[in-house]
């Protein structure tokens, strides 16, 4: 069966199954996906769990000796495997299937992986998981979804908040359901319950009183190393997933490769400034690291950040950590020729 993500919850209160697919972009959707399952599967006696992730010496037959390995008296387990690809490839495919037909009452599997295509889902291996269990495809929300989703997911916090107010958490968030979310938690922190004024969101959103990723931003523009470096070291340490951080380099580079090519074509660097709506309070901070870079620079960051968020979501090898602080180092230097 096929399980829409929004009423996975309402699925789960029915019955519980033996497998499920979930397939999908959005890591916060995706995982929180896994969490519904997990609960529901720990209240009725699945407390053990193995998880596997795709890499280059991804061991089929160790996951298979595990399934195996149940005596009459062993908890219920779960398999959890993790994909970076939405395409198996034959071995995979066949031990997938081999697994679906081990399942019993002590025995789950939850797979993830990135969006299948139409191709994938009418595959053999995928009609036959569908049939023991269920698919649930999650695909990212669109534009004009977005502040509606944030609405919801205020209210689920315990929080009312205007219209306007929603828009001020959308637009600073620009779509990143993960960054989204760790606002509005931020949000629940410092009010409880209540109503959300633009101020406190303004506040939350923009809080200098502690480190997160925005302080982070702010550090690498005006060119200062060490503290940019002490604020990463504070977010990896806090469990701040490096997704959400490349996210948000990602998003200020693509900025600054904008404002560098119109200043560069002649317009003049106040007027970019406005038209792009940069913050008065922002403009002597993005002045500061236009005026150490070049065009071409805020190219190859975009790129290293292309390269590092492949490498956070398990696509490709790498050390996440290690590439966001090259690109980090990167933008706080100066490059540009005196």
């Amino acid at each position: 069966m096929k399980i829409s993500p929004e009423n996975l919850s309402n699925e789960l209160t029915r019955k519980l199954l033996s497998c499920y697919l979930i397939s999908g972009d959005e890591p916060l959707l995706v995982q929180e996906s896994h969490d519904l399952i997990r609960k529901k599967a720990y209240k009725e006696g699945f407390t053990t769990r193995e998880t596997f992730d795709q890499t280059q010496t991804f061991d089929w037959q160790e996951i298979i000796n595990s399934c195996s390995n149940m005596s009459l008296f062993s908890d219920k387990k779960i398999i959890e495997i993790r994909f970076a690809s939405s395409k198996p490839g034959r071995e995979a495919i066949n031990s997938i299937n081999e697994l679906i037909a081990r399942l019993n009452q002590d025995l789950m599997i939850i797979i993830s992986m990135p969006k299948l295509d139409k191709a994938s889902l009418s595959a053999k291996w995928c009609q036959n998981l569908q049939k023991k269990g269920a698919i649930i495809q999650i695909w990212p929300l669109k534009s004009g979804e977005f502040p509606y989703w944030l609405e919801k997911r205020i209210n689920a916090a315990g929080l009312n908040a205007s219209r306007e107010v929603v828009l001020i958490l959308a637009d600073r968030v620009e779509g990143n359901l993960l960054a989204a979310a760790q606002a509005i938690e931020k949000l629940k922190l410092y009010l409880g319950d209540g109503n959300v004024s633009e101020t406190v969101m303004q506040k939350v959103v923009s809080d200098d009183s502690r480190y997160d990723v925005y302080k982070l931003i702010d550090a690498i523009l005006v060119g200062n190393i060490q503290l940019s470096l002490r604020i990463l070291q504070s977010l990896r340490d806090e469990s701040m997933d490096a997704v959400v951080i490349i996210w948000a380099l990602n998003r200020e580079l693509r900025l600054l490769s904008k404002l560098s090519f119109a200043i560069e074509s002649g317009a003049n660097q106040n007027e970019v400034m406005q038209s792009y709506r940069i913050w008065s309070s922002r403009q002597n901070i993005v002045s500061s690291c236009l005026n150490r870079h070049q065009l071409f620079d805020f190219h190859n960051m975009i790129k290293a950040c292309t390269n590092a968020d492949n490498v956070a979501k398990g696509q490709e090898q790498g050390d996440k950590w290690q590439l966001i602080k090259n690109i980090i180092l990167h933008l706080s230097a100066c490059d540009k020729a005196a």
